[in-house]
């Protein structure tokens, strides 16, 4: 992976115990600036004990951002966090 290329955009899931939820969202916001990464999650998340989470990172920030919440979250993390990188067309 090309950290340094310009443009790339980072597209980051994995998931997080749905008791855990609350405590995995203050810990992305205390570790990053407001607003420099999105956060989503997986509409179909349902009942089941597990929710689904996307980062989506910026070009210009993503090569600091990405390590920065992978701690801070890595405790609340179930399995592995998938990492995707793109580049404009």
């Amino acid at each position: 992976m090309n950290q340094g290329r310009p443009g790339i955009e980072r597209f980051v899931y994995y998931r997080v115990h749905e008791s855990d939820a609350a405590a995995a969202l203050q810990a992305f916001q205390q570790a990053i600036p407001a607003g420099s990464v999105r956060l989503m999650r997986r509409l179909d998340a349902g009942a089941g004990a597990l929710q689904t989470w996307m980062e989506i990172h910026a070009a210009d920030t993503g090569a600091q951002t990405e390590p920065a919440l992978a701690a801070a979250l890595g405790p609340f993390i179930q399995g592995p966090r998938h990492l995707e990188q793109f580049v404009p067309v």
